[in-house]
C-alpha cells in the first residue's frame, strides 16, 4: 500500500517555510558611478601632455597678430584628432577633459602672460574691441575677459568633436585590420581586363576581386572570402537564391585534383550544397575528372570564366 507524502514540510515551529524568493537583478549603476568608471578608463598622461601642447599652441596664436588668430581655431581640433588616434575608448570624455585641462593651462599662461604685461616686461595684444575703433593694448583684465569668452567656445567642443571623428576612424580601421588578418589577406582591383591574357596574368587577390565582380552581375551575394594554403587558393562563400555556394579559386599554372578534393572535403565540413572550382588558367586531367564525377562541383577554367565575363 503505497502513502502519499506530499504534504507541506514543516518547520519546527510548526509553519510552513517560506517560499524561495526571486533572484533579484543586480541594480543599474548611477550616473554617477557610471562616470567614475567612464573617468578610470582616461589616459590622462597622453590627455594632460596633449592639452599642455594645445594650450601652448592655442595661447600662442592667441596672443599673436590678427590674421595668425585666424589659425588659432585649427588647433583645438588637431588636438583632439591627435588625441583620438592614440586612446582606444570614449573618445568623446577624452575630447572634453582635453578641452577643459587645455583651458585650465591656457588661462594660467595668460594670467601669467598678463601679469608679465602689467609689470612692463612684455608688451600685451593690441586688439580692436569696437568696429569703428582703432586696435588698442589690451588691459590684464581685458586680457583675460577676452581669452574666457573667445576661449571656451572654441577650446571645449573642438577638441571633443576631433576626439571623436579620429577614435572612430581609428576603430573602423582597427576593425578593417582585423578582418583582414582573420582572412589571411585583402583583395585587389585588377586593373582592366581585355583579353584572356591579362585574366591569366592577375594575381590571386586580384583575381578574386575580378571573379566576385563578376558573380555579383550575376545576382549573387558575396558572404565572405578566406585566403588559405598560405595563400594558394581563395575561398568564397556567396548565396544566391536561398542557396549557398563555395567558391575556390587558384591561379597555378595547372590546377590540380587535390584542389577539388579539398573543396569537397571543405563543402562536407561546413555543410555547403553546391561548390565551384575557378582557375585564371586551366586544369589538369585528373582534376577535370574528379570534378565531373560529383554532381555538386563545377569546374570552371580561365578561358569559359573570360567568355562568361564577356556575354554579361
Amino acid at each position: 500500500m503505497s502513502v502519499d507524502v506530499r504534504e507541506e514540510q514543516r518547520t519546527s515551529n510548526g509553519k510552513a517555510p517560506s517560499e524561495p524568493s526571486e533572484a533579484t537583478s543586480e541594480p543599474r549603476p548611477t550616473l554617477t558611478a557610471r562616470f567614475r568608471t567612464a573617468l578610470a578608463q582616461i589616459d590622462w598622461k597622453i590627455t594632460l601632455l596633449t592639452a599642455l601642447a594645445m594650450a601652448v599652441g592655442w595661447c600662442g596664436l592667441f596672443l599673436a597678430n590678427n590674421w595668425l588668430q585666424i589659425l588659432a581655431g585649427i588647433v583645438p581640433v588637431l588636438a583632439g584628432l591627435y588625441l583620438g588616434r592614440r586612446v582606444q575608448s570614449q573618445w568623446l570624455l577624452h575630447g572634453i577633459m582635453l578641452g577643459i585641462t587645455g583651458f585650465v593651462f591656457g588661462f594660467i599662461f595668460i594670467v601669467a602672460y598678463g601679469a608679465m604685461g602689467q609689470a612692463g616686461i612684455v608688451s600685451l595684444p593690441s586688439v580692436a574691441l569696437e568696429v569703428d575703433q582703432p586696435a588698442a593694448e589690451l588691459t590684464f583684465s581685458q586680457l583675460i575677459t577676452f581669452y574666457g569668452t573667445f576661449s571656451i567656445f572654441a577650446l571645449i567642443p573642438f577638441p571633443a568633436f576631433g576626439a571623436m571623428m579620429a577614435g572612430r576612424n581609428e576603430q573602423r580601421s582597427r576593425e578593417m585590420k582585423r578582418q583582414i588578418e582573420a582572412r589571411g589577406g585583402r583583395l585587389e582591383r585588377p586593373g582592366s581586363v581585355r583579353t584572356f591574357e591579362d585574366v591569366r596574368g592577375l594575381s590571386l587577390p586580384q583575381f578574386g576581386t575580378y571573379v566576385s565582380n563578376l558573380f555579383k552581375k550575376k545576382g549573387f551575394d558575396v558572404v565572405d572570402y578566406q585566403f588559405i594554403d598560405k595563400d594558394k587558393h581563395l575561398d568564397f562563400e556567396l548565396a544566391y537564391q536561398q542557396e549557398t555556394y563555395l567558391l575556390r579559386l587558384s591561379v597555378a599554372d595547372k590546377v590540380r585534383t587535390g584542389t577539388v578534393e579539398s573543396l569537397a572535403q571543405e563543402m562536407k565540413r561546413r555543410n555547403i550544397p553546391k561548390g565551384l572550382v575557378i582557375t585564371s588558367t586551366e586544369f589538369a586531367p585528373d582534376a577535370l575528372k574528379s570534378a565531373k564525377s560529383r554532381k555538386n562541383i563545377v569546374a570552371v577554367d580561365g578561358e569559359t570564366l573570360f567568355g562568361m565575363a564577356e556575354n554579361n
